[in-house]
């Protein structure tokens, strides 16, 4: 068939299709700002606007102005692409609103990626929740800002009877039992062996600094560190001094609900890798707080979880806390 024997009604047809698609092309070329190629938008003052409006969720870009620490441990890790806001909710409005929450109930959380699954792709550790974490939460052995980094660490393994002949430097401060007589220096009798290896090692290397213990810990050799810790560690806990708190007690207990999934319900942390708060001296716990609230003292974890904490707040749980039974019952409990 040639086109002169192409019916005419036929060729009208193909042309008035063209014709509606070239000016539909005009159309668009003239009525579409130029903004949209840069920016999506169709109107040109549409740009400003969108601009002015604050999103909803932030990106960890947004994260990363207050909690660089935690931001540099996260973005070298696995968890790289799980955004901050996908556990602690969108940050539209953080922090002049308010603070965003620290999940209580991370085994639910983590398990929507770590769940064994039949068919689930193996891109990431999968693991039967009834048989890998005994009912503790997530928390209590990996930090999930880097789940590489396992909190609990291998149980120190010292020599006490030879920690207790070193110990003789320490009791000017921590007490001849490890119950330290002034309300600003902690108690170290029956704190976990783990944590008091891994704090005395940060303060020997200098990872952590302190004008009384830095200069204490410096001389020490490995060795030194595991005995002083399996001894303190094997000492019977004691109360705090009763002296008066000025902190509120019961307020402190609604704020330590923040911190149970690593210090435990009343203070009493089952993961070793972390310090159990139940019947510690209030003035220290005052002293400590603060020091991680302005970043003399360092850690990713504990540096967030201070940064929005008022002095009442810390005066409330250093009260709460030190107000506890440092020994745990049979029931998980705590002692009268």
């Amino acid at each position: 068939m040639t086109a002169s024997t192409i019916p005419k009604h036929i060729v009208r047809l193909v042309g008035l299709v063209i014709a509606v698609l070239a000016a539909a092309l005009i159309a668009k070329w003239y009525f579409t700002a130029d903004s949209f190629y840069q920016f999506g938008h169709y109107r040109a003052n549409s740009v400003p606007e969108i601009a002015a409006q604050e999103p909803v969720y932030q990106t960890p870009r947004y994260c990363k102005e207050c909690h660089g620490e935690r931001h540099a441990q996260w973005s070298a890790s696995n968890h790289k692409t799980v955004i901050c806001e996908v556990c602690h909710g969108a940050a539209q409005g953080h922090p002049g609103i308010g603070k965003l929450p620290i999940p209580q109930d991370t085994r639910k959380l983590c398990t929507l990626c770590h769940e064994a699954m039949p068919g689930r792709p193996r891109t990431q550790p999968q693991v039967n929740l009834a048989q890998h974490s005994g009912g503790q939460q997530c928390v209590l052995c990996h930090n999930p800002h880097d789940p590489k980094i396992g909190a609990a660490a291998a149980t120190a393994a010292g020599d006490a009877a030879a920690g207790q002949k070193r110990a003789a430097d320490c009791a000017g401060c921590h007490g001849d039992k490890g119950v330290s007589p002034n309300d600003t220096w902690p108690n170290l009798a029956g704190q976990h062996a783990t944590y008091l290896a891994r704090i005395l090692a940060a303060y020997k290397s200098g990872d952590q600094k302190d004008v009384a213990m830095t200069p204490v810990a410096q001389p020490l050799s490995a060795a030194d560190i595991q005995n002083l810790a399996s001894y303190y560690a094997g000492l019977p806990c004691a109360a705090a001094s009763g002296e008066a708190r000025a902190g509120d007690a019961a307020a402190g207990k609604v704020l330590a609900k923040n911190c149970a999934a690593c210090h435990g319900d009343t203070g009493i942390a089952s993961n070793p890798a972390w310090p159990t708060l139940a019947g510690q001296q209030a003035g220290y716990l005052v002293n400590v707080l603060k020091a991680f609230r302005a970043g003399l003292r360092k850690d990713p974890m504990m540096s967030g979880v201070t940064r929005g904490l008022s002095d009442a707040d810390v005066a409330n749980l250093a009260a709460y806390y030190a107000g506890q039974s440092c020994r745990p019952t049979k029931e998980g409990g705590k002692k009268p």
